[in-house]
């Protein structure tokens, strides 16, 4: 970046100021979506500005923007509370959510919370120009005009409010027990009433251009869909939707556009004088047969929300509305996760580099570790850097079973799973040659590049299988692999693919197992503990606890096993053990050594960490509350994988070094920066005419694992003696 000479100084500083930060014990920070993309919270509410801006509103008080429907970024909305529904009032974006919690925005970086001091979520909120309802529990009714100040309204019911929305100067509220009431100032409230009386709860209504649309539950075998005429004053049910399941979601194109989705259903009503519906799932240009939660509508295109981030748009293909196209961002796939592990292998690379034209030949050793998570359905999903996950190549025979657990080391890994499923990925070496144009000078010269990669962890053989029981863990020492399962069932190997069953002494099913220094250690039912120093021969030993021990981990200096109730135990050898607490109830899945502490993850997003294994800190910055079955860490970085294919990473120490920004704007027709810096860096753009005018800008964050980051910045318009300036966000 190049300053005025009067600016460099205090430019310099800044930058320094941004990045300093101080060493301190290994701790979770911020979590990233790995997978499913682009997040996978369970989406509650969208919302949409005529400026172009999509938000979607979800659980641990996640929000994320949009203006082009194929990149959604982040935004930190400074709480954790579940958010629920969100609308604009004009420029100002609202949002409401758990415990009465009012959250808003103007510029969608800088977000405002209001806590009302109450304990109704408030299910949803819409706004004219001039006033904003949010709606929720206990007939919680709340009016603001400007989004920060609010004021409860007084009601003659008691019915809990799902839905609302404004139009036509009128406002409309729906909830449970088909309760529809209308008002034209959020203050005085009509309740009005169906055609026939219908009791179905009601969960969303959207307003369509001339009148209102409503998505209920199940009644009297079909899904709820009720119109509401512009004034609020006539409430029709349509009985000819097709529907059988509960509706959720509504929104509306055009008045002759008509939208509800909800359990497997998205059905569309087109026409405005005769109507008629389409299954919008039907093949094979359908929406995914899913449960949507939210949806919204541009005026051109729909788009569809629900759980663990599912996100699909609508897009008409002709001017008919019933010809749309349905596409789903892609992802790989949602099947649950039970097990992750790293795989260590050494790769050699030959660089090419020009002395005086001619090419020299370099071999460089390098080592690769991949991430490596096994689940449902045959899956197994691999990853250089925890970042980016793509499928591994299974056996047939492992298609439509659960892979369990996985555990190996340099000389390969091996995976296993129900009905005695076992899979072996040995170190096997694939040498890809291409032809680079190197330059020296003016000199140009074709030179070949000779990469060899492992493919530990991405090719997978199916290995004799053993038994007919559930395998459910697996681990090995430098020579010896060992399995465990049902039935107290423990087998070995030298070589990953043919094994020998062993006496465990033991009924009761064995759900971890561990190499250290001592040899090797099974944990399971009941508190189940066994240690083995070859693999063959197995005692039971003492662990105070009759709970179930999930898994166990070596690290330095000790052993942990974890499992139900919170438990948690620690021992120096394997043979004493000591219960821990752990100040949680929920189970414990899975626990890591990983840079300088201990991880524990566990259901309902339970995250615990240690410095020693005694005192353990639960992390309550985690972004999804989904059931955590897998952990494991490479350097400082932390990740972890559960139920619906969820995958989420996070750094554990600071960035010590600001950002650099390699390229920014110079004259008026640019726009473009190019930032450096490391994975998951985040950092503000602030910018100002001079020094002494820089103000905060939008919030970035680097995701390419190579530390790059391009920004397209629309506002940057200014001449070309702008400051800029990156300092790290906190």
């Amino acid at each position: 970046m190049r300053l005025p000479d009067r600016y460099r100084f205090l430019a310099a500083a800044l930058l320094l100021l941004g990045g300093l930060s101080f060493f301190c014990d290994a701790a979770p920070g911020r979590w990233h979506w790995s997978n499913p993309l682009p997040h996978g919270n369970n989406i509650a509410d969208f919302a949409y500005h005529t400026n172009g801006h999509f938000i979607q509103v979800t659980d641990h008080g996640q929000l994320y923007a949009s203006d082009s429907l194929t990149q959604w970024d982040s935004r930190e909305t400074g709480t954790r509370r579940d958010l629920r529904g969100a609308t604009f009032q004009r420029d100002r974006l609202l949002v409401s959510g758990e415990r009465g919690l009012i959250v808003w925005s103007d510029d969608l970086q800088r977000f405002h919370t209001v806590d009302l001091g109450t304990e109704d979520w408030l299910e949803c909120v819409a706004a004219s120009p001039d006033l904003a309802v949010a709606v929720g529990d206990n007939a919680a009714i709340y009016t603001s005009i400007n989004g920060v100040d609010w004021s409860r309204q007084t009601v003659g019911f008691t019915n809990w409010l799902r839905g609302v929305a404004w139009g036509g100067n009128v406002f409309a509220a729906v909830g449970e027990g088909g309760l529809i009431i209308t008002s034209p100032n959020g203050v005085d409230w009509t309740q009005r009433e169906a055609s026939d009386g219908h009791t179905a709860n009601l969960n969303r209504i959207a307003w369509t251009g001339n009148g209102f649309v409503v998505a209920g539950d199940e009644f009297n075998g079909s899904g709820t869909v009720i119109f509401g005429n512009a004034s609020g004053s006539s409430w029709v049910r349509q009985t000819q939707s097709g529907a059988t399941g509960d509706l959720f979601s509504a929104a509306a194109a055009s008045p002759a556009s008509r939208l509800v989705a909800g359990d497997r259903e998205v059905r569309l009503a087109s026409g405005v004088l005769v109507i008629f519906w389409t299954d919008q799932t039907a093949p094979p240009d359908g929406a995914p047969s899913a449960t949507y939660t939210a949806a919204v509508s541009d005026g051109n295109q729909y788009l569809l929300g629900g759980r663990t981030g599912l996100t699909v748009n609508g897009v008409r293909v002709s001017p008919d509305p019933e010809q749309t196209l349905w596409v789903p961002f892609p992802s790989p796939p949602r099947h649950w996760l039970f097990d992750l592990t790293t795989a260590t292998a050494t790769v050699t690379n030959k660089e090419v580099s020009l002395v005086n034209g001619v090419p020299i030949y370099e071999d460089v050793a390098t080592v690769d570790h991949p991430y490596v998570a096994v689940g449902d359905l045959g899956t197994i999903l691999t990853s250089d850097g925890g970042v980016t996950w793509s499928l591994a190549s299974t056996p047939d025979s492992s298609t439509n079973r659960v892979y369990l657990g996985v555990g190996g080391n340099t000389n390969g890994l091996v995976a296993v799973g129900s009905g005695g499923l076992v899979s072996f990925s040995p170190v096997s070496f694939l040498t890809l040659i291409g032809t680079n144009r190197l330059a020296e000078g003016t000199n140009q010269v074709d030179a070949l590049v000779t990469n060899v990669f492992n493919t530990i962890g991405v090719e997978w053989v199916e290995s004799s299988s053993p038994t007919n029981l559930d395998l459910l863990a697996a681990c090995a020492s430098d020579s010896l692999y060992v399995i465990t399962g049902q039935l107290g069932y423990i087998a070995t190997s030298s070589d990953g693919m043919n094994w020998t069953p062993q006496d465990s002494g033991t009924s009761l099913s064995l759900t971890g197992v561990e190499s250290w220094s001592g040899g090797f250690v099974a944990v399971g039912e009941e508190g189940t503990i066994l240690t083995s120093p070859d693999g063959i021969a197995w005692s039971a030993q003492t662990s105070g606890t009759t709970n179930w021990l999930f898994r166990v981990r070596s690290g330095p200096g000790q052993l942990i096993a974890v499992g139900s109730n919170g438990t948690i135990l620690t021992s120096p050898d394997a043979v004493t053990w000591s219960i821990q607490g752990s100040g949680v109830s929920n189970a414990l899945n899975d626990v890591r050594f990983a840079f300088d502490s201990w991880f524990a993850v566990g259901n309902q997003g339970t995250v615990l960490h240690s410095r020693n294994g005694v005192d353990w800190s639960r992390d309550d910055q985690l972004i999804t509350g989904k059931s955590l079955y897998g952990v494991a860490g490479y350097g400082v970085q932390l990740v972890t994988a559960g139920i619906e294919g969820v995958i989420l990473r996070t750094r554990l120490t600071p960035y010590l070094q600001p950002v650099e920004i390699l390229k920014y704007p110079q004259n008026p027709e640019e726009t473009t920066f190019l930032f450096r810096g490391e994975l998951d860096q985040r950092f503000r753009l602030d910018q100002g005419t001079a020094v002494n005018t820089i103000v905060p800008g939008p919030v970035l964050t680097i995701t390419d694992p190579d530390g790059l980051l391009f920004y397209e910045d629309p506002d940057t318009n200014g001449p070309p003696a702008r400051v800029f300036v990156a300092p790290n966000d906190p």
